[in-house]
């Protein structure tokens, strides 16, 4: 299994947190399981999905450009 290292402002920590204990899971599977249905959707970030649950994002946070630039991954840009 593939491991994945994030790191977190204090206050996004306590919110995942909280999220995670409010569904009864650990915080790794809180965020596999949200993680996984962002990735499900075509139009949504990964920072939308986790903002939905948490209440992470402000309406100041301004979304890095996408200048297409990237390597495409085989499966997931169809």
């Amino acid at each position: 299994m593939s491991q994945l290292t994030i790191y977190l402002d204090s206050e996004t920590q306590r919110k995942l947190t909280l999220a995670a204990k409010r569904e009864a899971v650990s915080l790794s599977s809180w965020a596999r399981k949200h993680l996984a249905k962002a990735a499900e959707e075509s139009e949504a970030t990964a920072w939308d999905h986790v903002s939905l649950f948490t209440g992470v994002a402000g309406n100041d946070f301004d979304p890095p450009s996408r200048d297409g630039s990237h390597r495409p991954i085989p499966n997931l840009e169809d």
